[in-house]
């Protein structure tokens, strides 16, 4: 009965990082659990926009391996940057999930474009705009 009622529950809530359900439901629990491992880092980050690593762990109630897959996860989003420093790695957050585009290929194939907001607007030149 707890089963049914937890899976009802999660069958209603919206998938994290903005995935559409459609994408969410095809995902492997591991890669589900990742993913709302992501997003739970994702909210830490909440008025600052870098943190040295330790304090980000610290600071979630994640254990040591759900963070580093969080981390993987917004890594490979292109959400976040590690940069190596003297004092450690600072992880800096440098854009938020916006939303998930269905695409289909020419070969028919569906594929997913993730677009995100980047926190600081990129500095283009004027000769490379359209």
């Amino acid at each position: 009965m707890q089963t049914e009622q937890r899976e009802a529950g999660e069958a209603l809530s919206t998938p994290p990082l903005t995935l559409p359900r459609e994408l969410w439901v095809k995902l492997s629990n591991e890669h589900q659990a990742a993913c709302r491992s992501a997003a739970g880092l994702l909210e830490i980050f909440t008025g600052e926009s870098t943190l040295p690593l330790r304090d980000l762990f610290a600071r979630t109630k994640l254990g040591p391996e759900e963070a580093l897959a969080g981390l993987r996860i917004l890594q490979g989003m292109d959400l976040v940057n590690v940069e190596a420093t003297e004092g450690g790695p600072l992880v800096k957050l440098v854009a938020l999930p916006e939303e998930h585009v269905r695409v289909v290929g020419p070969d028919g194939r569906v594929r997913w474009l993730l677009v995100s907001r980047p926190l600081e607007a990129p500095e283009i030149e004027p000769s490379q705009l359209n």
